[in-house]
């Protein structure tokens, strides 16, 4: 079985960073005891280098099988990973990493995303289904 390591970047709504910090480590904490969910975590971008309040969500499974055993369960709630509004099939945001956003963000323009994830806590900017192919621990 090979195991699988999932990744969502967000950006959270603006002044919600903290309370968005906790809802998806909530939302992670209530993931487990899904056959095959082995955790995760919730990372904030800190080096400046993104979007205000960049965050990513890695979601680690034993295997692809065990990662797709969830989808369905979680399709029609309010989660971080689907719409709210499940007949939007906008895709993600994450042009708006390399296309000025920031730039006219840190000049005091709109930040323009849509917060339409988590109960309009986070715009979904990427995401990533991996199979983990190698790994290195010290």
């Amino acid at each position: 079985m090979t195991p699988r390591r999932d990744l969502f970047v967000y950006v959270a709504k603006p002044g919600t960073r903290d309370a968005t910090i906790r809802y998806l480590t909530g939302w992670l904490e209530s993931l487990v005891g899904h056959p095959g969910f082995l955790g995760g975590s919730v990372l904030v971008e800190e080096g400046g280098e993104l979007l205000p309040d960049t965050m990513v969500v890695i979601m680690d499974f034993e295997s692809g099988d065990a990662a797709r055993a969830l989808w369905p369960k979680i399709e029609n709630t309010i989660n971080p990973l689907y719409p709210d509004d499940k007949s939007d099939g906008s895709p993600d945001q994450g042009p708006a990493f390399f296309d000025g956003t920031k730039e006219r963000v840190e000049a005091g323009g709109p930040l323009g995303l849509r917060f339409s994830r988590g109960d309009g806590r986070v715009a979904r900017m990427l995401h990533v289904h991996a199979e983990v192919a190698s790994e290195v621990s010290a």
